[in-house]
């Protein structure tokens, strides 16, 4: 179970789809009576499958982790964003920097049951996928440009499945335990790095305002 406390709790569902479309990149685990299996797929989270929504993936068929996913067993997806160290060294001078340096940074995990995908499912999925990694992109690549049965030829390399979320756990661990001078002073620093997407997040969950 994932340590967490309220106050590092997402203020709105759509923060974990947000996350997931903003990672996409993230670890797959399964127990299993050998071991653990590990895996470092790409998911995508359709929130419109199921109360708290459905992990679609692939990896490739010659993963030792296929034939747990083909036995069905539990498994859990993990995505955390980079994130980023907070130095103490950015916080105002009381008459001591008594405060200690921390890591901000969201994860999340979803725990599920996977079901393999049949090939039209898959070939479904990768099209999401490459739609929304190419979105917004000058001249956006599209699976068509592999040519007469390019796509075809790639499949058996791969093996798909989705995970129907029956439990979610999530840490937005971004200052929201730090005094609010203290985190406006790493929200400076940060756009200074041009860090500006943590900035805002933590502006969000700290409810920052300005002094």
């Amino acid at each position: 179970m994932l340590y967490t406390k309220p106050y590092y709790q997402p203020q709105q569902p759509a923060q974990i789809k947000e996350l997931v479309d903003r990672v996409v990149l993230g670890t797959l685990v399964t127990p299993h009576s050998e071991g653990v299996a590990l895996s470092h797929p790409v998911f995508r989270l359709d929130s419109t499958r199921g109360a708290l929504g459905t992990v679609v993936s692939h990896v490739a068929s010659a993963s030792d982790h296929v034939r747990f996913l083909r036995q069905g067993l539990p498994s859990i997806a993990i995505l955390m964003d980079p994130g980023s160290y907070i130095s103490p060294s950015w916080y105002p001078h009381y008459p001591h920097r008594d405060s200690a340096p921390t890591w901000g940074f969201q994860v999340v995990h979803l725990h599920g049951t996977p079901r393999m995908l049949e090939e039209d499912e898959l070939v479904a999925h990768l099209q999401d996928l490459v739609g929304h990694m190419e979105r917004g992109r000058r001249c956006p690549w599209d699976s068509s440009e592999l040519g007469p049965g390019g796509l075809e030829r790639r499949l058996p390399g791969i093996v798909g499945y989705e995970m129907p979320v029956a439990r979610c756990e999530a840490k937005f661990k971004l200052g929201q335990d730090e005094r609010p001078a203290d985190m406006r002073g790493a929200v400076a620093r940060l756009r200074e790095q041009n860090q500006h997407a943590l900035a805002d997040t933590i502006e969000q969950h700290c409810q920052l305002q300005q002094p």
